[in-house]
């Protein structure tokens, strides 16, 4: 009996160890199988999450702007109408930044190849032509702009009034100011003749970042006095398409920072 009992502890005990063994053989088995059946039950969500397109905010939601680009015939794109002056790339540079743009004013260049050809300048025109125009045609209370690009003085300079410009430049500003409350103006220190900078532009120039200090907030300065080459004049006074682009990066630039800090803006669901 004690012999048999013996055998039979010595069976258990082998049989409990090799069943020890197998399980010890088939336990990473087990456990891959186990890892595996978790990733199939979660693979869909891991999935989701790698693969979905980060969000954006959508493409109805844009910041609407009407601008006007306000001046004499470097604002209306001569001696290239067609083209559209710098508004021919603007436009597709503020879209790129995610702007939905309005060109506003009562002229039109650039129709058929620009989609929005609207601008109020005025070729040959001065600085208090334009007060006169604003004040009989009511340009700014018809069209609303949120945003002027004024680039004006041109003919003033070429004219020999380079002495009387500043002032008048502060007149015009103070109207479209009193007109628009809410309206943002960035004025142009203007591009010099294509044989470089007269006395004149200097001068008015010169002027221009002190006369839009004086404003307040809601006016600013652009630099573009020194941004075109010789080889971007189409003649002595006015840009071909080249110089027409680089005048747009500069204000899309400019734009850019105002639209920043204003804190009234058009927004269309």
């Amino acid at each position: 009996m004690g012999a048999a009992h013996g055998a039979l502890s010595m069976s258990i005990t082998s049989g409990a160890h090799a069943a020890w063994s197998r399980f010890r053989r088939g336990a990473p088995r087990l456990w891959l199988a186990l890892i595996l059946v978790n990733l199939q039950f979660w693979s869909p969500a891991i999935g989701s999450a790698q693969t979905s397109p980060t969000p954006h905010p959508s493409s109805s939601q844009k910041v609407s702007l009407r601008i006007m680009p306000l001046g004499d015939s470097i604002t209306f794109g001569t001696p290239e109408p067609l083209y559209g002056g710098y508004r021919h790339a603007l436009r597709d540079q503020l879209s790129k930044d995610g702007y939905r743009i309005n060109f506003v004013g009562s002229q039109k260049s650039g129709a058929g190849v620009i989609p929005d050809p609207d601008n109020e300048g005025h070729p040959g025109w001065t600085i208090a032509q334009i007060k006169k125009g604003i004040d009989a045609n009511g340009w700014l209370e018809t069209h609303q702009p949120d945003i002027i690009l004024l680039h004006i003085g041109t003919n003033d300079i070429t004219r020999g009034n380079a002495a009387s410009a500043p002032a008048e430049l502060s007149t015009l500003l103070s109207d479209i100011l009193a007109r628009l409350p809410q309206v943002r103006v960035i004025v142009a220190q203007i591009l010099p003749y294509r044989s470089g900078p007269e006395p004149g532009h200097q001068l008015y120039n010169g002027a221009i970042p002190g006369i839009v200090a004086s404003k307040g907030p809601r006016v600013s300065v652009v630099d573009m006095q020194n941004i075109l080459l010789k080889s971007d004049f189409a003649d002595d006074l006015h840009p071909n398409a080249s110089g027409y682009d680089k005048m747009a990066r500069a204000w899309e630039r400019a734009l850019r920072a105002v639209v920043l800090t204003k804190s009234r803006l058009r927004v269309e669901q």
